[in-house]
């Protein structure tokens, strides 16, 4: 809900704050980036210390940084602000599963509760636009005051929740930090092409940081004992597959919705509800999406699911590109609801194949790494399709460049996934077991 919500707001925040077209970025990719870094490290904390803890822990820091961010008094507070909730998340992601896990020792009832998970971010999907709309005519800070009830709720709740078991773990204290610094600046640099330009020394410096902090990143990956992201992994052919399609999939997706708020609110000059009430259709329609995508996976499989959705979200971004005139709002809430629903049919298709992939040993690090995946591409794609709408004339050509950029990306792993997977199968039966 937060990052459509709040999508949704951006355009009036910023003409109450200022900020330019990259601190608008920051907004979104201060939550976005700290969400993705951190993931791994919240995972291995919630084993550590207890998941009922840290998902306690990271619902009161949640709902403590959506009440600072409904009294930021400038874009840089914000910013702040968001990227604590950033960290609060991802503290909440990976507890929350873990508890699901612990409270659901039989097989079909977890598989149960998973879906009632997923259905609850689906829903959620679908009221951010609605709350967004209603709530920033009144004032901006009450998209980010809603969470805090919510936060109280689930406080309120959480004393009945058994104790989590404690289990020793090592981290890969180095691969984090390394990780960190080398996204952080990465996508710092991305987000200062646009305001400074590309030859600019701190647009330079930023983006040399960050390569030589990934690459030493993925270095030490190689020498230390317990790696947070390990090397091996990236040698098996479905993790592949996977991984390309949870980033390239978010990347799109995050970057586009970016561009579509400015291009509703700025260039057809609709009110807050109007561009909220756009992605309305697209979100029921990924509620519906998640329910089928479970039946074809167990019908048909997970590559016949992930082929059939990548070839619908390409047909959604094609068909918004190639319009002849100025983009109309009836088109790019179609585009919304193919691309939604495509995607919905190949996101749990990708993590099916994910804990097919590996030894049950290491399904909680490759589920980890396919999530972190997903975040990193959309702070990514955020930043980078910020860029495009800065050098464009026009945010109507910059959202045609989004659509086609995006079908490309998406042609490029649908053609991978075929090529690369040719022995790479998943039968009816053992997509219903992994279910």
């Amino acid at each position: 809900m937060d990052v459509l919500i709040v999508n949704v707001a951006l355009p009036t925040i910023a003409k109450e704050l200022g900020g330019s077209m990259a601190v608008q970025q920051w907004v979104v990719d201060g939550y976005t980036l700290l969400f993705a870094a951190l993931l791994l490290l919240a995972g291995s904390l919630a084993d550590q210390f207890g998941a009922k803890r840290i998902f306690i822990i990271g619902a009161a820091l949640f709902g403590a940084a959506s009440l600072f961010c409904s009294f930021a008094w400038s874009m840089m507070a914000l910013v702040a602000g968001r990227c604590v909730l950033g960290i609060a998340s991802a503290l909440l992601l990976p507890a929350s599963m873990s508890l699901i896990n612990e409270a659901s020792p039989n097989p079909r009832y977890r598989a149960w509760a998973l879906a009632l998970w997923g259905a609850g971010g689906a829903s959620a999907s679908a009221v951010g636009p609605l709350l967004g709309g209603l709530l920033t005519p009144i004032h901006w800070s009450l998209v980010f005051a809603i969470n805090v009830p919510f936060c109280l709720m689930i406080l309120a709740v959480t004393p009945r929740i058994a104790p989590s078991p404690r289990r020793a773990t090592k981290f890969d204290w180095i691969g984090q930090v390394l990780a960190l610094i080398g996204l952080s600046t990465l996508v710092a640099g991305i987000i200062q092409v646009g305001s400074a330009g590309l030859s600019a020394p701190s647009t330079l410096v930023l983006l040399i940081v960050g390569v030589v902090m990934l690459v030493a990143f993925g270095y030490s990956q190689a020498k230390v004992a317990s790696p947070m992201m390990p090397l091996g992994l990236f040698h098996v052919r479905g993790m592949q597959v996977a991984l390309q399609i949870g980033f390239i999939m978010i990347f799109n997706w995050y970057g586009m919705v970016f561009i579509c708020t400015m291009f509703l609110q700025n260039e057809l000059n609709m009110n807050p509800f109007a561009a909220g009430l756009v992605f309305v259709p697209s979100a029921f329609v990924t509620i519906f999406g998640n329910l089928m995508g479970g039946r074809i996976v167990t019908a048909r499989g997970s590559k016949f699911s992930i082929t059939l959705g990548l070839s619908i979200m390409i047909a959604g971004f094609l068909f918004e590109f190639l319009t002849p005139q100025q983009i109309p709002v009836w088109v790019i809430a179609t585009g919304l609801s193919v691309v939604g629903f495509g995607a919905a049919i190949t996101t749990p298709a990708a993590a099916g194949v994910v804990l097919k992939s590996v030894d049950a040993a290491q399904a909680g690090i490759a589920s980890a790494m396919f999530n972190t995946f997903r975040q990193v591409g959309g702070a990514i794609g955020v930043a980078v399709f910020g860029v495009i709408a800065t050098f464009l004339p026009s945010l109507d050509l910059a959202l045609r460049s989004v659509f086609l950029a995006s079908a490309l990306l998406l042609v490029y792993v649908l053609v991978f996934e075929l090529l690369r997977w040719k022995d790479f199968a998943i039968t009816a039966e053992s997509a219903q077991s992994v279910a």
